[in-house]
């Protein structure tokens, strides 16, 4: 988490309140829980939000000042996840309880503002009571309708705005002499008295509460803004016209301006396409809900819409627009995940909400976010909906994929098997070849997983996206360096650079190539390769990509000789598995190498090893990333080794020795493992270099060069 806090832009001024925000912030300076109670309307979250830019302003919280909306969340079991996500914690973790919520915050110091919990006061309780428990740098500031009832909640009620409510009244309405109307005083009804014209305003009588205020507006809308009303009331969160359209079910342009200019609905740019968004305000979406003849459908339109959305994402995010989908993603989350539960939940809709759940995670997006948790929940609860194949069989598969891609091989094998046992088809099989071939590698460490990843990329460049091809692409290519010979490793890595169409695909593309040079080639050209391909990563926001960077710099160092700095990485590595729930111990070619690395560390530092790696474990994540881009100084490097004869490889100058044995090209090929072509034009290519005529020279040139 290195953000310093997510307070939303303020868009218009705010107007009093000044006892309000007086007694809170008093409040807030000897209290860790402070609840702004009040009734609908009333000006809660303004207040919370006001508290919030002062506190940030003051720069009081170390860590900053987050908001987290939960006026959309319908799920309770979600809270924590929903909490993580605002702050943007990483939580790949399986278990959707606070375990990953506490361990990222317990050394925080911020103020966490959770806003409308009315709905959700049970599931707000467990946490709030946790969060304050376990974590004693976090102050929280909730608002709600009524006490959440936790030990050591101070209450303040907010009440209705006197005197400052002509005030308000006169900066939001054109100063036209008109009488400005009596309405409890709640900030919600005079914004929205304030958007009418006088002549409207003056049919405004009495002491309006909210609710008629609320009606009153509905009364002055014209039918079909009305009816956009309720049905903009099905969105959880904020949405741009194309879902409003889908909803509506046609062109919505100009009574949805009609409603922002009537203060219904509230109007934002998007960061990422710098288009309109929109929303209601959690009271006024409540009201039009209680107008709607037929949520089902609404809702219907809602999850089919956001189908196409994903469907749309899962093909078009292998492309140089990657980041802005990225981008787009994260802002419809909220409704994706609405649409996709929805779904589930609806019989006739659940083969639609599993497979956008599949999607969701074919897009990368939740591996990219660090949400791995929010997917495996969505995946689970689409195999308890979907009991049959072909559908079943690829849900299974997606999700033992995932847990492979976690090392979490535990959960995988059981979903492997079920998967394997059911009936096989070319799509399903994309899905499950995959996981098959991933096992063979991860677990097995056998080059078999090789030939079954290039079926399933024949496979995918039949029936899936690019997106799709290039991941298993990967995929062969890793397996083809770790566990095939020299030259079909460089062949693989060459393929894979050429396909890289995006910055998240051109890092791992840059990866590759320094994972190459480590396991074949020269290993001095591992450390700048492997901080070119972190320097992308950490730009484009990639959560998951960094540990692998990680695993290579550490073992990249323990090559040069570095070993303080790869005692260093190797902590800050074991940090980031367990953030990113990631286990290398489990994926085994991974973990042979790390295990050669630690053993090397270990030797060369003696009793200096776990006071290094332990220091490597407590650098917060930016400082370990800052650590890892430096380079390596000379000062910390072995001297290196004597340059071979002739400038030769290690490989190069072998099979020169083995020529001056008089063995063949084929019996040079069975002792390297590799082919007798392959032998050949390794021989051909050393006496190029050497500038030696026949075989017979290369062998006297060998004996020459190594006095025998």
């Amino acid at each position: 988490m290195t953000v310093r806090g997510n307070l939303p832009a303020q868009t218009t001024t705010f107007i009093g309140r000044r006892a309000v925000l007086a007694e809170t912030g008093a409040l807030l300076g000897r209290a860790r829980l402070v609840t702004l109670a009040g009734t609908g309307g009333v000006g809660k979250t303004r207040v919370a939000l006001e508290i919030g830019r002062a506190v940030a302003r003051a720069e009081v919280f170390q860590h900053g000042v987050w908001v987290v909306p939960l006026g959309d969340l319908e799920e309770p079991a979600l809270l924590a996840r929903a909490v993580a996500a605002e702050l943007r914690i990483v939580d790949n973790s399986p278990d959707a309880g606070l375990g990953r919520l506490v361990e990222s915050l317990y050394d925080k110091h911020l103020m966490l503002v959770l806003d409308n919990c009315e709905h959700l006061l049970e599931p707000v309780r467990h946490l709030v009571h946790h969060l304050l428990r376990d974590c004693e740098g976090l102050t929280i500031l909730t608002t709600s309708r009524e006490p959440l009832g936790v030990y050591g909640e101070h209450v303040l009620r907010v009440p209705p705005m006197d005197d400052d409510a002509v005030e308000l009244f006169l900066e939001r309405a054109a100063a036209d002499g008109s009488p400005v109307p009596a309405l409890d005083g709640l900030p919600l009804s005079i914004e929205l008295a304030a958007a009418w014209p006088a002549e409207v305003r003056e049919q405004l009588t009495g002491d309006a509460t909210l609710e008629q205020v609320l009606e009153w507006s509905a009364r002055h809308c014209t039918d079909e803004e009305r009816q956009l009303w309720a049905a903009l009331s099905v969105f959880p969160a904020d949405f741009d016209e194309a879902a409003a359209e889908a909803v509506a079910g046609g062109k919505v342009l100009e009574p949805l301006s009609a409603l922002v200019r009537k203060s219904i609905v509230v109007a934002t740019t998007s960061p990422a396409t710098q288009r309109t968004r929109y929303r209601l305000l959690t009271t006024v979406a409540r009201f039009g809900a209680r107008q709607l003849t037929d949520a089902d459908e609404l809702l219907r339109r809602h999850a089919l819409h956001y189908s196409a959305f994903v469907d749309e994402a899962t093909r078009s995010w292998f492309s140089p627009d990657e980041a802005l989908w990225m981008a787009r993603l994260r802002e419809e989350w909220p409704n994706v995940r609405a649409a996709i539960w929805h779904a589930l939940k609806t019989p006739d809709l659940a083969e639609a909400g599993a497979v956008m759940a599949m999607n969701v995670q074919r897009t990368r997006f939740t591996t990219f976010t660090g949400m791995l948790g929010q997917a495996r929940d969505l995946l689970a609860a689409a195999r308890e909906v979907i009991t049959t194949p072909p559908l079943r069989t690829s849900l299974l598969a997606h999700s033992a994929y995932l847990a492979q891609v976690q090392g979490d091989m535990a959960a995988a094998l059981p979903l492997m098997n079920e998967a394997r046992a059911l009936p096989r088809r070319p799509v399903t099989d994309i899905h499950l070849v995959i996981v098959e071939a991933t096992h063979l590698f991860f677990v097995e460490g056998s080059p078999d997983c090789v030939p079954l990843y290039a079926h399933v990329v024949e496979l995918c460049r039949q029936y899936a996206s690019p997106g799709d091809a290039y991941i298993t692409e990967l995929m062969h290519a890793m397996a083809s360096c770790f566990l095939l010979d020299a030259e079909a490793a460089e062949k693989a890595t060459t393929g894979l650079l050429r396909l890289a169409e995006s910055d998240w695909s051109q890092a791992w593309g840059r990866w590759h190539q320094p994972l190459y040079e480590l396991l074949h080639g020269d290993p001095a050209q591992v450390h700048p390769l492997a901080v070119e391909s972190l320097r992308i990563q950490l730009t484009l926001g990639d959560t998951w990509g960094p540990a692998f960077n990680l695993w290579l710099l550490a073992c990249a160092c323990a090559e040069l000789g570095a070993y303080d700095r790869a005692a260093r990485l190797l902590g800050a590595l074991r940090t980031q598995e367990r953030i990113s729930r990631i286990s290398f111990a489990n994926m085994s070619p991974f973990h042979k190498l790390l295990e050669r690395t630690d053993r090397a560390v270990r030797r060369a530092l003696g009793d200096d090893y776990p006071v290094i790696t332990t220091l490597g474990a407590d650098l917060r994540y930016e400082q370990a990333m800052a650590f890892a881009l430096e380079p390596v100084p000379d000062s910390e490097r072995r001297p290196a080794k004597p340059a071979l004869p002739g400038g030769l490889t290690r490989q190069e100058f072998t099979i020169a020795g083995l020529v001056a044995e008089g063995l063949t090209s084929k019996q040079i090929g069975a002792r390297l493992f590799i082919s007798p072509r392959t032998a050949d034009r390794h021989v051909v290519n050393i006496r190029v270099k050497l500038g030696l005529p026949n075989r017979m020279s290369l062998a006297a040139w060998h004996r020459s060069a190594t006095g025998t």
